[in-house]
């Protein structure tokens, strides 16, 4: 649960409730009365962002991602998220950027390292990103099931060391 006022601490729940039900629409409904409230502005915020990626409005979420910046909240998410959202506007560059910066101040971060991996498979830099699965695939062995399906990871196929590590 995020930090809020204990006034909206029923509402937070209810956005929560609405965004894991899938209905992101709800959620933003109910959102006004959190931005009302200076102290849940950041609860606020991420909360939307994750209202506005659900419905695909990955602008409007970087946007918002901007701002979170500014508070205290985990980095490693703001990081994942905004990288999400810059892949699918097509800002490939922008998303590695995001992934780069979460392994360096993560280094054990499996799911950092496999979205780089993807991210740099997508800009045709099949080395590195072959480095950077087979990083994440040591770090947190339940990466492997995902090899075989992943389509950003498409490009690396045809490569001997991506065949030998969906084998092992």
């Amino acid at each position: 649960m995020l930090q809020v006022p204990k006034a909206v601490q029923r509402t937070a729940l209810e956005i929560e409730g609405w965004l894991d039900l899938g209905c992101a629409e709800h959620a933003l409904q109910k959102l006004e009365a959190l931005f009302a409230l200076p102290g849940a502005r950041p609860a606020a915020l991420i909360l939307r962002v994750r209202a506005l990626v659900a419905l695909g409005d990955f602008r409007a979420a970087l946007l918002d991602l901007e701002e979170v910046q500014d508070f205290d909240h985990d980095p490693d998410w703001r990081d994942l998220t905004e990288a999400w959202c810059r892949k699918r506007i097509d800002d490939l560059p922008g998303a590695v950027q995001c992934m780069e910066r979460l392994v360096a101040r993560t280094h054990h971060s499996a799911i950092g390292h496999f979205n780089l991996g993807c991210y740099l498979a997508l800009r045709g830099e099949s080395s590195r990103a072959l480095d950077e699965v087979s990083l994440a695939c040591g770090l947190d062995p339940s990466f492997r099931a995902m090899l075989a399906d992943e389509s950003d990871l498409e490009s690396l196929r045809h490569l001997p060391e991506f065949r030998a590590l969906l084998d092992s």
